[in-house]
């Protein structure tokens, strides 16, 4: 069995090279070229030997799934959904063959698949709790910017020109480089409103479609944006005052397991333990 497992990955491996080998003719891999020769750097390593593979898939949704993913994560410039899904498919190899060296010569067919859909699937979880901790650094730059953005618009600049100025001025964070992305969409030619809802897909958090809504709304029907951004201010300090509240109130809560299973026993054998003695010692007598 090990030898026959051994032989299929092999194999596996030899049909994956081959088709990396072969010429991809794609508008994808042309302006990926017309980059190289303008001066622009395309990854390499391992993942490249995956990617022709991967891009001659016919997974549609699964990789515009991976790349919408990608993006709530800030990574769909670090990676493509082929290479995120080739990463995917070393972390199975890899797993695969962490699990013949902890199992050694008793290989069972269950834990041998278990082994390689959790390699396959490891990456998504890391994924995953990066989106969790880049919308929740999001969500708690979001009062302060909104605070800047109202200041400098009731000081007299544009609203465009006062993003401008907060994304230079700020320190670094995923909701400031969101900001850029979205100056830059406006100078390459979308409408602000266009470059909003581009950020608001991109983010994919209440907070910051609400943030969007607003200023949209503003736009469109004409009325002052400063007054809006001064609105918006005061609801989103409100929301993050309620939600400190409503975390202090789980505090208790949270805090009443560990409670039960490591303080209270040992409070019990402090205070309950001497007189225990106490009453064995008085039995012997």
């Amino acid at each position: 069995m090990l030898y026959f497992l051994s032989l299929s990955f092999i194999f596996f491996a030899i049909f994956l090279l081959t088709f990396s080998l072969f010429p991809e003719r794609s508008e994808k891999r042309i302006r990926e070229r017309l980059l190289l020769e303008e001066g622009g750097k395309r990854k390499r390593g391992i993942l490249e030997l995956l990617v022709p593979f991967n891009r001659r898939l016919k997974l549609p949704q699964m990789k515009e799934n991976l790349h919408r993913r990608l993006v709530w994560a800030g990574l769909d410039i670090e990676f493509s959904p082929e290479e995120f899904l080739a990463l995917k498919e070393i972390s199975a190899v890899f797993s695969f063959f962490l699990y013949l060296i902890v199992a050694e010569a008793q290989i069972k067919i269950g834990y041998f698949m278990l082994s390689i859909i959790i390699g396959f699937f490891l990456p998504d979880l890391w994924l995953r709790e990066r989106i969790r901790r880049r919308q929740e650094q999001i969500r708690r730059a979001l009062p302060d910017v909104v605070d800047l953005l109202s200041l400098s618009v009731e000081a007299g600049l544009d609203f465009m020109l006062a993003v401008n100025r907060v994304v230079r001025e700020s320190e670094p964070n995923p909701f400031i480089e969101e900001l850029g992305k979205m100056w830059q969409e406006t100078r390459i030619g979308r409408t602000r409103r266009e470059a909003l809802l581009n950020m608001a897909k991109r983010i994919n958090i209440p907070d910051v479609s609400s943030f969007v809504r607003t200023l949209v709304q503003a736009d469109r029907m004409g009325t002052s944006i400063a007054e809006a951004l001064h609105n918006l201010s005061q609801e989103v300090r409100m929301q993050r005052f309620q939600q400190t509240e409503k975390l202090a109130l789980q505090a208790p809560v949270k805090l009443l397991i560990p409670l039960m299973l490591f303080i209270l026993p040992a409070v019990l054998v402090v205070v309950a333990g001497p007189v225990l003695i106490q009453f064995m010692k008085q039995g012997i007598r």
